[in-house]
């Protein structure tokens, strides 16, 4: 014969694993230092300008490739 199961148990169980997962994510994103924290929102600032001034350079260079 099947086991009986109990799907109140079976509910909360994922319930509860849900919860594991989602502090484990929680934190990894917010269990960081002041520092790293600082870190990373800077290199992110940095890579948003370098990207900003590629486009830049981009727009600034002549349309026409031939006169080089």
């Amino acid at each position: 014969m099947a086991e009986i199961t109990n799907l109140n148990q079976y509910r909360k169980q994922r319930k509860k694993e849900e919860k594991r997962k989602s502090g484990a994510v929680n934190k990894a994103s917010k269990g960081r230092t002041n520092f790293e924290r600082l870190a990373a929102k800077l290199g992110a600032e940095r890579d948003e300008l370098q990207q900003d001034g590629e486009k830049f350079v981009e727009r600034a260079r002549p349309k026409d490739k031939d006169r080089e």
